[in-house]
Formats: C-alpha cells, sequence, structure tokens
C-alpha cells in the first residue's frame, strides 16, 4: 500500500491552481450528425447574387433602404422541402416572413432569400432565422448601421 506524504498531498491538490492563472479551461467535442438530416453546407449574409447564382458583397453590416440576402447551400435534401425565413429587427419583431419549396433530385439545393429595407429600419442587430420542413435549423445575425 503506498504512503501519501503531506507535501505529496498538499502538491496534487494545489495543481489545478498552478500555472493556470492566465486561463479558464479548456475542452472540445464532437458528434457524427445525421446522414439522412438536412443540412446547412455554407450559408451568407450579402448584398445581391451575382448571375452565377452566388453570394455578392457579403457582409454583416447594411445602412438603412439596403437589399439584404441570405445565400444558403444545402446537404442531405433530396426530395421535397420547404425553406422558411423569417425576419426579425432589433427589437425581435417579425417583419416579414418568406418561404420557398423545392425538389431536388441530387440531395444539394441552393436557396437564397431577401428582405428590402426601408430608410426608417430600425438601427441594430437583425436576425433572420432559418428553419426547413417547419425545423428551427440556425440564425443569421446582421447589422442595419448608421451611413
Amino acid at each position: 500500500m503506498m504512503k501519501w506524504r503531506p507535501a505529496a498531498l498538499l502538491l496534487l491538490l494545489a495543481l489545478p491552481w498552478i500555472g493556470c492563472d492566465e486561463t479558464e479551461g479548456e475542452g472540445s467535442g464532437g458528434l457524427e450528425p445525421g446522414s439522412r438530416e438536412p443540412e446547412i453546407i455554407e450559408g451568407f449574409i450579402c448584398g445581391w447574387i451575382g448571375d452565377d447564382g452566388k453570394p455578392q458583397g457579403i457582409d454583416n453590416d447594411f445602412i438603412a433602404d439596403d437589399v439584404v440576402f441570405i445565400w444558403l447551400n444545402w446537404g442531405n435534401v433530396e426530395g421535397n422541402h420547404r425553406v422558411r425565413i423569417i425576419w426579425l429587427d432589433p427589437s425581435d419583431k417579425v417583419i416579414a416572413e418568406t418561404s420557398k419549396s423545392f425538389d431536388s433530385q441530387t440531395g444539394r439545393w441552393v436557396t437564397f432569400f431577401f428582405i428590402d429595407t426601408t430608410s426608417s429600419a430600425p438601427r441594430g442587430r437583425w436576425i433572420a432565422e432559418v428553419h426547413i420542413d417547419d425545423d428551427f435549423v440556425r440564425s443569421y445575425a446582421f447589422w442595419i448601421v448608421e451611413e
């Protein structure tokens, strides 16, 4: 049987505090998403959609009166699906709701939506909530700022 000396025991008890004064901790994690669940491969808030269907003017800051787009590249979406975007202003008031249905044969699809803000649009953080088939996926934030 091992005998603990008081100094060794004290050192073991003190180890969590030695040399850790600059960090709060660390960690990691991982998971394997369901292979059949719809997923956003790429998503951007941007100023316009190019002739090639790609997002242009990718940014998070816009001025009132701008048109703001959300562009989403979907995976695992074979068959019929419906994407819905809920646009929320800085007070979390629903300003608009837009939806689009599609039927993908390959399991991939690109959707984009836009909101045309006005000169009286509230300044601050806006949210575009993304839903597919009535399930919330994620939200994207952007800001309407002063000129």
